[in-house]
């Protein structure tokens, strides 16, 4: 193996690892938005206070919940007079019967939408909807970009995989044909193609496993010392390993194409090395 080779092999490790890269970034983006999901609670309000109990006792194991807040109306009462400096007294709403708030928020992540709606489903069971706050129009804004996003991510997946299947392709089979044919008059005895088919062999499962294993292994080492999140979908790396894998079958069979045509159309000097190679 020469230089030539570990260069290719650099190439492949900075375009796995760029699309790696812009993989993170639609994480990034999409995480943005379920952050932003998170931070959009949903509002409770409770007339009947008998049925906070069996409210919280739903709520409480539904995964997906960051915190549950529950205050009486008085409770929600002063702090909405306290929040709004509003000119009142404990006293001068000491008799009017305010609804007990249930607030609810999320943990940011792609559970959450259905975490609202599982939640959504137990409060319509005890209350109105016209007594629930849930930000329905704000909630639905940021579910519209968020689709955008994964889409986007998915289209950009599909062009990368196309592009590194290319170029995979190329810069091996180039490679590989240069070697061949830079050694063809080297190569007259059995033991000289063999020597030449386990290095092609070597190349084939260097250029299979290690470059998307590296980025691979990079990507997560670094999130497991905490240097960024896990953002990048465990698929998208699945992906990079079939594209490495199908350049590989098809740079094998082209390069075995090449050298059957060889041997058929080669001197009838050379038919009894053929014959020895094909039996190899």
């Amino acid at each position: 193996m020469n230089t030539r080779f570990y260069l290719i092999i650099a190439l492949l490790i900075i375009l796995y690892g760029a699309w790696a890269f812009l993989a993170h970034t639609h994480g990034m983006s999409a995480f943005t938005r379920y952050e932003a999901l998170a931070e959009l609670p949903v509002y409770a309000y409770v007339a009947d206070t008998s049925m906070v109990a069996p409210i919280l006792s739903e709520i409480d194991p539904l995964p997906g919940i960051a915190n549950v807040q529950h205050e009486t109306g008085f409770q929600a009462a002063q702090e909405l007079i306290e929040s709004y400096s509003i000119p009142l007294s404990e006293s001068s709403i000491a008799d009017y019967q305010f609804p007990d708030l249930i607030t609810i928020s999320f943990i940011p992540g792609a559970s959450n939408p259905e975490a609202k709606a599982r939640l959504m489903d137990i409060l319509r069971k005890y209350i109105d909807e016209t007594d629930i706050d849930s930000q329905s129009n704000a909630f639905s804004k940021i579910l519209q970009e968020l689709d955008w996003i994964l889409q986007r991510s998915i289209i950009f997946n599909i062009y990368a995989a196309i592009m590194m299947l290319i170029i995979f392709i190329f810069i091996r089979l180039s490679y590989e044909l240069h070697i061949y044919l830079k050694n063809k008059q080297k190569m007259v005895s059995v033991v000289d193609v063999m020597r030449h088919n386990r290095l092609n062999a070597s190349h084939t499962w260097i250029m299979l496993l290690l470059p998307v294993s590296l980025v691979a292994i990079s990507y997560y080492g670094g999130w497991y010392l905490g240097w960024w999140q896990a953002l990048v979908a465990w698929w998208v790396f699945v992906v990079m390993a079939f594209t490495a894998i199908i350049a590989s079958l098809v740079i094998v069979m082209m390069l075995r194409v090449y050298e059957h045509d060889r041997i058929l159309n080669q001197s009838p000097s050379g038919s009894s090395v053929s014959d020895e190679v094909e039996n190899v």
